[in-house]
């Protein structure tokens, strides 16, 4: 049994999902599979790494992306990775940090890291993709390469979404709905910050009488398993993060996808796929004003229907494992 690492990035939860699906496809095939990071639950506990001394710059001249002179954070964490990395895992799965890739690079390990979407042709991005062994892009094959990656296209894997709910059948058992009669909608909110008016689901479920809303987020209420909630669901609106977008693919239902402000425009150019290819109806991008409450009626009769087959969550975890696996034995 070989060890393989994964340093788990701490913004949101998608890393933490993601790692856990690739983890559980790793421990399948024999490897164990060891996380990383400052969020509950992994195996390994880093400290966080805040600012620095004040008015430095933390990108090195633009070499990097967060590397802070003066922040005790910064070298406990990076100490706390090097000790691990010292110990010979047979590879290491980077999801996602420039700066931890290289650490693991100039440690001799084999290394993968996590493609993402929008645009990443800046020094510190070009650096952290030329020095994987592969990266692993969790979107399907036929979804056009970004011109961040064209230079290492032929490291790329395009493995299709990666989700915790791949395989499992659907089942609306202990959905939180409370009637039979109205369209439901459910509302799956994100954990890496909201932009949209506070209050602003609540207007438009007020907007929408034939309509019951189920609404998951900070304000609401998560719940641990959203999965019934998703199943129960005639209509999904979720941000287009990769996680959230990849839930609603092994669902299976109609969706309404709201990208959100994020860096290098990746919720825009994963919204902009889906649009295109027909799978979700997209009414905004990124920072403009969300659609006028009185606008839902007609945007939930407009979603939809779409084979989400297509965006390839059926068997990704696997792939993706298949690709870590490869490099780990060389």
């Amino acid at each position: 049994m070989s060890r393989i690492g994964f340093y788990v990035h701490h913004h949101g939860s998608g890393h933490a999902m993601r790692a856990s699906a690739l983890g559980a496809a790793l421990a399948r095939r024999g490897h164990e599979p060891v996380t990383l990071g400052s969020r509950a639950g992994a195996d390994v506990a880093l400290p966080l790494d805040p600012p620095g001394r004040p008015g430095a710059d933390p990108t090195a001249g633009g070499a990097l992306h967060w590397a802070p002179t003066g922040s005790g954070g910064l070298a406990r964490r990076m100490a706390a990775i090097s000790a691990f990395l010292a110990t010979g895992p047979a590879a290491f799965h980077v999801d996602v940090s420039v700066e931890v890739a290289l650490l693991a690079r100039l440690h001799g390990i084999p290394l993968t890291v996590q493609a993402m979407p929008g645009d990443r042709r800046d020094r510190p991005h070009v650096l952290g993709h030329s020095i994987a062994d592969a990266l692993i892009a969790a979107w399907p094959d036929w979804v056009p390469l970004p011109a961040h990656l064209e230079p290492v296209a032929d490291r790329v894997h395009a493995v299709g979404a990666v989700t915790r709910f791949a395989g499992r059948r659907p089942d609306s058992t202990g959905h939180g709905f409370t009637g039979a009669d109205r369209m439901r909608v459910t509302v799956l909110g994100g954990a890496g910050g909201e932009e949209l008016p506070d209050g602003y689901f609540d207007a438009v479920a007020a907007a929408c009488p034939g309509a019951e809303f189920r609404i998951l987020d900070r304000a609401h209420g998560w719940v641990e398993d959203p999965w019934p909630d998703l199943c129960a669901a005639d209509v999904v609106v979720c941000a287009a993060g990769q996680n959230s977008v990849a839930d609603v693919a092994a669902a299976g239902r109609r969706a309404i996808v709201l990208p959100l402000p994020r860096p290098y425009g990746e919720q825009d150019a994963t919204a902009r796929v889906l649009s295109d290819a027909g799978l979700a109806l997209v009414p905004m991008m990124a920072g403009a004003e969300p659609p006028e409450p009185d606008c839902w009626p007609g945007l939930l009769d407009r979603a939809p229907a779409a084979d989400w087959s297509a965006w390839g969550t059926d068997g990704a975890a696997d792939r993706a494992a298949d690709v870590i696996g490869e490099v780990a034995r060389g």
